[in-house]
């Protein structure tokens, strides 16, 4: 049997090397010839990560006959993503093995494997739904606090300042760089009279 290890680390709670020597001691001891170790750093959330799709490759070119990971959340967090990245190793005659969850599906897998699965895929798909919560619930009690979120805003130079440099014949590049600002705030400054109002033709 030739096996692709797939292991996904997240950006700050797990060990890389940990996780693919626990991979690779449970190839060998399904006795699986290891044809490729793919290992990448990002969210499950996103389904075209590269090696993802480099599992997939192998697994349509027929080059692997099973896939291990360690946990059904390294290989998607969206239960939909999840079978559907399954569904396609089964079309292609590659079973799916999450090792420390004793899941393994054939791609002729029974009825009751497959219940399972799509059971632990839900429940990772509610985790990550925990997650982002917390993280609005987390902004919205720095927005109530007064926390500024996002990128801060320049300073908007006064139509004063604008006109005052322009007069002195600086170009709008130089206004700018001048007022700290981007030259269509500058433009745009300009536009408006003395007391912030549009000016029309």
């Amino acid at each position: 049997m030739r096996a692709a290890l797939y292991h996904r680390v997240s950006t700050s709670d797990q060990n890389e090397q940990a996780g693919r020597l626990e991979l690779e001691k449970a190839a060998r001891r399904m006795g699986a010839e290891i044809v490729a170790v793919i290992s990448e750093t990002g969210s499950g959330s996103r389904n075209d990560r590269p090696g993802l799709q480099r599992v997939l490759k192998l697994a349509r070119s027929g080059e692997i006959d099973a896939v291990l990971v360690w946990k059904l959340d390294r290989w998607g967090r969206s239960s939909l993503d999840l079978l559907t990245n399954i569904g396609h190793l089964q079309r292609a005659g590659v079973a799916f093995h999450a090792v420390s969850q004793g899941i393994t599906l054939l791609p002729e897998g029974d009825a009751l494997t497959k219940l399972q699965l799509t059971f632990l895929s839900g429940v990772a798909e509610f985790e990550r739904e925990l997650i982002v919560d917390r993280t609005k619930l987390g902004l919205a009690n720095a927005k109530a606090n007064g926390v500024v979120l996002g990128r801060p805003r320049a300073d908007r130079p006064t139509y004063r300042q604008v006109r005052r440099l322009r007069s002195k014949g600086l170009s709008w590049a130089e206004v700018a760089a001048e007022l700290g600002c981007t030259v269509w705030i500058a433009r745009d400054v300009a536009g408006c009279s003395g007391n912030g109002k549009r000016k029309t033709a």
